[in-house]
């Protein structure tokens, strides 16, 4: 199966089901880095660049899942995490893959 046709399926399900997918396919987050100094790190080089401010939508799926978006000059970032640190280190390391 294709990498398009699976983000198409995945995005076809509810935001209840999506959290249970990448709950299930990340399993024990304890494992992510949580790394506050990333997303400080972040957010300044933003401001520097951007001369604008990041900002973060949150959402909470159900009780033991968090949805974050952080919102760049470039675009979106959502990730999901069991609770905002987690999901908002996340987004930020994507958003910084596409950045560099």
């Amino acid at each position: 199966m294709s990498v398009d046709k699976v983000i198409k399926l995945f995005k076809a399900l509810t935001p209840k089901e999506q959290a249970q997918v990448l709950s299930t396919l990340i399993g024990d987050q304890k494992s992510v880095d949580v790394d506050t100094k990333l997303i400080s790190e972040f957010a300044q080089r933003h401001q520097k660049e951007y001369q604008k401010d990041i900002t973060f939508s949150v959402e909470k799926i159900d009780d033991s899942n968090i949805k974050v978006t952080l919102h760049t000059s470039w675009g979106d970032y959502a990730a999901y995490g069991k609770n905002q640190k987690i999901a908002k280190t996340i987004a930020v390391k994507e958003a910084n893959e596409d950045w560099n």
